[in-house]
């Protein structure tokens, strides 16, 4: 195959990149070219046609070609800077991740399913249901009513790539609601899409008396602070104070499966009966967070709204996940991963535990949260929330920190997410926590 025609590419690229060829220059034309360059008046043809289309020359009928303006020295120099590169504080330890365990996920299982989604090549060449795949929803639908007592079906059932993308489907259709409580701290991309739709965002750590016909924002079977996952008795008690207000819950039930040591309370969207509820749920913890698949359950008065809209919206979850997830769930995988993650979890937090306490003390009270994949304890410094988690990360720890609910909060307590840590470096990381948070003082 003749190149030639690349060589001549080439050669005027140079002269008008460096500036040798000014903008409005005419080039040689065709014939000539070819005489000076010993090739065929083709391979000339094809150079200039490859150069225009790159824009480095343009054609004028009967005329020839010309240099474009684009590779001006004036314009060269109105280019743009690229912005500056903001950065980040190195972390060499991480215990803030939601990260997940290596040993803890069968990649060689998942990885056989992805296989056969991706041998469905009929099905493969065709969008993906805007809703989120029927035959998953089917499956998804019968899961959750099985394990998390959600009121559900398939068509209340909308499946996206994120729970923020959710709420991008879901502050539409609810208009009329103005404003939104969140627990403080909780779920910043959220507050963050809310804010972008206009509502007014409002956080405390008790949902506001004067509140009403607006949005309450919960995650019951969250960990956060010195609270552990809401009771029963606690979720009747909200569900009583919102139906006061008049407002709509959304509850995101992330992370339910590994918030509790034994089986979850059942959800407040089933406790009530999926009115006035929008329940929300993620695989990310369940399987990978690059696996991006959540769903969102809408109740029965939301529903006519979204059908409305649904046809101007396009599926952003992976249709070949989709598929590969349900073949997934209807063979029992589900469950399986969950009981495995929360067996790895626990026998790491127990020895998460064990270095707090070798290196802090037992007075610091290490404690494994839900099901284990979180540790607290106090580490006894007389620092704020703010103190701790500065003096980490310039120490290249990333740590979270639980704020105080009162003024006889005491210390905050230091928060350990372990799943994406090795064991091996709990000690080494530990003790550099220590020397940050006592600087000057062995360890104990």
């Amino acid at each position: 195959m003749d190149k030639k025609y690349l060589q001549v590419y080439g050669y005027y690229r140079n002269l008008i990149t460096s500036g040798k060829m000014a903008p409005g220059m005419r080039l040689p034309s065709v014939r000539r070219c070819a005489e000076e360059r010993g090739v065929s008046d083709t391979t000339v043809e094809q150079a200039y046609m490859m150069l225009a289309a790159e824009g480095y020359i343009l054609s004028r009928p009967r005329s020839g070609f010309y240099v474009t303006e684009l590779w001006s020295p004036e314009r060269q120099k109105k280019t743009p800077k690229p912005l500056p590169r903001q950065e980040k504080k190195a972390v060499r330890y991480d215990f803030a991740s939601a990260g997940a365990d290596r040993e803890s996920f069968r990649f060689e299982v998942w990885r056989r399913y992805m296989r056969s989604a991706l041998r469905q090549d009929k099905r493969l060449l065709s969008y993906g249901e805007v809703q989120g795949e029927r035959d998953l929803r089917e499956v998804l639908s019968q899961y959750l009513e099985k394990n998390r007592s959600v009121f559900c079906s398939p068509d209340s059932i909308v499946v996206g790539a994120g729970t923020q993308s959710l709420l991008n489907i879901l502050c539409p259709l609810i208009p009329d609601r103005k404003e939104v409580f969140i627990r403080s701290g909780a779920f910043p991309q959220g507050r963050r899409t809310f804010l972008d739709y206009g509502f007014r965002v409002l956080e405390g750590t008790v949902i506001p008396e004067e509140m009403e016909h607006g949005v309450i924002y919960a995650a019951p079977s969250q960990l956060t602070g010195r609270r552990e996952a809401m009771s029963v008795r606690e979720r009747m008690e909200f569900l009583k104070k919102a139906g006061k207000s008049g407002s709509l819950i959304i509850e995101d039930d992330y992370n339910s499966e590994f918030s509790y040591p034994f089986r979850p309370a059942p959800s407040i969207q089933g406790l009530a009966e999926g009115k006035g509820v929008v329940y929300l749920g993620t695989f990310s913890r369940l399987l990978l967070p690059s696996i991006r698949l959540s769903y969102m359950v809408l109740p029965d008065e939301l529903i006519p709204a979204y059908r409305e809209r649904a046809s101007g919206y396009n599926q952003t979850a992976s249709k070949a996940e989709q598929i590969a997830l349900c073949q997934y769930m209807r063979d029992g995988n589900l469950e399986s991963q969950i009981r495995k993650a929360r067996k790895r979890y626990s026998v790491k937090a127990e020895q998460l535990c064990r270095e707090v306490e070798d290196i802090f003390g037992r007075k610091a009270g290490a404690r494994p949260r839900g099901a284990g994949y979180l540790v607290s304890f106090r580490a006894g410094c007389g620092l704020s929330a703010e103190e701790i988690r500065s003096r980490a990360a310039d120490a290249g720890i990333a740590v979270r920190c639980a704020d105080r609910d009162g003024a006889d909060a005491g210390e905050p307590e230091v928060l350990l997410y372990l799943a994406a840590m090795e064991t091996e470096e709990y000690r080494e990381a530990l003790l550099v926590l220590h020397r940050a948070l006592f600087p000057g003082k062995e360890q104990k």
